[in-house]
């Protein structure tokens, strides 16, 4: 059975109001996924590291202060 069979199986079950609820839930899915381009979250090592590079910060300098940190 596909996911549209199950979604289409229990909206049917429930009133009309909820109905337009799960129908206006599916709206804004299709909206937040067009505004993202449909853009994937970066799995892979190169994929992060492509991401984070494209922020262009020298981070080459940072060490990570433990105590610092939790002083904050």
């Amino acid at each position: 059975m596909q996911y549209a069979d199950i979604i289409a199986r229990e909206a049917d079950s429930l009133p009309l109001e909820k109905q337009a609820e799960v129908l206006d839930f599916i709206e804004f899915l299709k909206d937040r996924q067009s505004r993202s381009g449909g853009a994937s979250i970066p799995r892979t090592p190169e994929e992060i590291e492509g991401f984070f590079r494209s922020f262009k910060v020298d981070t080459s300098g940072y060490k990570f202060d433990r105590e610092e940190a939790n002083a904050r």
